[in-house]
Order: structure tokens, then C-alpha cells, then sequence
């Protein structure tokens, strides 16, 4: 083997590794798009269901007026029982979780394998955080004050156990 056929191996075999660690680099940087436009997709979503709560919360407000002022006519009482139930159904959230723990590796099963504490309510404002949701997009989430988020917040971190100084949100994007 010549001298130059050597070196021209050397190069290829340079060449080829760099091809193959720039391939690389773009299939992390696709997934990485990949799973934050899913994220997009899953915050959008979280927002239509906001909008959609609000939306019943003001119909169920006319109603109730409605209702009132005509001498409790019973078929709008029974249109107020169908929108509380409406309202207490959970099976958005359940639809939720599953769709964000295929996005972001079983996050919420993580979560709630190293801390069995923590409840639905609990895993609700990790995910919301997860998605860089604000207090106030929280707390029109799950239909309580932005004070309420607050709390939530701070016994989960008691729950956590984190300290004052250490970021909930860096925490959980250790996990």
C-alpha cells in the first residue's frame, strides 16, 4: 500500500465519520423540533380547552339567569345538571396525560413513580409547567384563582421537597 492510498483512507474514513456525526446531529435536532412542536400542539390544545370551559362557564351563567327569571322552568334546570357534568368530566385530562406523556418519555409516570404522593391535581401543574404555561393560563386551566395556582405551587414543592433557592421548572425538566 503506497503512501497516498494510506493517507486517502485516512481521509475517507475522517470524511465519512464527520458525515456520519453531522447525520446524527441532524436527526437530534429534527426530533428536538419534532417534540417541541408536539408541545406547541399540546398547549394549543390545552388553550382551545380553556376557551371552550370559559365558553360553557357563560352559558351556564344565562342559564342560571334564565332560570331564575322564569320561575324555574324545569328543562333549563335540567340544561344547568348536563353542563355541571359537562364540567366535572375529567376524560380531557386522562386524554391529556396520555398525549403528553408519548411527547415528553413517560414524564408524568416518572414523576409519579419517584414522588407516589403526588396527585392528579399535582401531576396537572408539573405538566402545565412542563409546558411553560403561565400562573394565570394554569389557573384558567383548572378553572381556579391565580391564587390558588400559587398554593398549588408551593406545597408541591414541599412535596418535592425542593429547596427555596432550587427552580421547580429546572427540577422538572431533570426528570
Amino acid at each position: 500500500m503506497t503512501r497516498s492510498s494510506s493517507v486517502l483512507n485516512i481521509f475517507t474514513s475522517w470524511s465519512w465519520e464527520k458525515n456520519e456525526k453531522e447525520i446524527i446531529k441532524l436527526q437530534n435536532e429534527k426530533l428536538a423540533n419534532e417534540i417541541h412542536f408536539k408541545n406547541n400542539a399540546l398547549a394549543d390544545a390545552s388553550m382551545h380547552l380553556v376557551e371552550r370551559g370559559d365558553a360553557l362557564v357563560k352559558v351556564k351563567d344565562i342559564l342560571a339567569s334564565v332560570y331564575k327569571k322564569n320561575g324555574n322552568n324545569p328543562e333549563i334546570k335540567n340544561a344547568l345538571l348536563l353542563l355541571n357534568d359537562v364540567e366535572k368530566n375529567n376524560d380531557n385530562w386522562d386524554q391529556f396525560a396520555a398525549h403528553f406523556d408519548e411527547i415528553n418519555n413517560n414524564f408524568l409516570k416518572k414523576l409519579k413513580s419517584k414522588f407516589p404522593a403526588l396527585t392528579n391535581t399535582d401531576l396537572k401543574v408539573c405538566a402545565y409547567l412542563q409546558l411553560k404555561l403561565s400562573t394565570k393560563e394554569i389557573a384558567q386551566l383548572m378553572a381556579i384563582s391565580v391564587r390558588g395556582v400559587e398554593i398549588k405551587r408551593y406545597r408541591l414543592r414541599k412535596k418535592l421537597n425542593l429547596l427555596t433557592e432550587q427552580s421547580m421548572t429546572d427540577f422538572l425538566n431533570e426528570i
